[in-house]
């Protein structure tokens, strides 16, 4: 995942189901050394990243209940930082919604195959 002003890379995924270990990269692709990022997840029982310009850094969650959390920017970053948000969508556990995620009307579904 990326971070710029004023958007994540994706900010819609499903396909995500309960108790699966996520793991967030989220590289912060902004130019000036002066604009971190933010990036926590609502309801989730970890703490918020801070992500320095040029810097990746990872998130692991692990969704406990069906429904759709919010992710979210949580260092203020420019005029639009209330707009850089993102939508999780969790599944039962052993559903078969595929993982998917998107920006805007961008769709690409995630290629989940074990290659031997």
């Amino acid at each position: 995942m990326t971070s710029i002003r004023s958007h994540f890379n994706p900010d819609n995924i499903e396909g995500v189901r309960v108790g699966d270990e996520v793991y967030f990269h989220v590289t912060n692709l902004e130019q000036d050394w002066d604009v971190p990022h933010g990036f926590a997840i609502k309801g989730a029982n970890n703490a918020e990243l801070l992500i320095m310009p040029g810097e990746t850094q990872t998130l692991k969650w692990i969704p406990e209940k069906v429904g759709v959390f919010p992710m979210y920017c949580t260092d203020f970053c420019s005029a639009l930082h209330q707009e850089m948000t993102g939508y999780i969508r969790v599944s039962p556990a052993g559903s078969n919604v595929p993982l998917i995620f998107s920006t805007g009307k961008n769709y690409a579904v995630a290629d989940t195959s074990k290659k031997k």
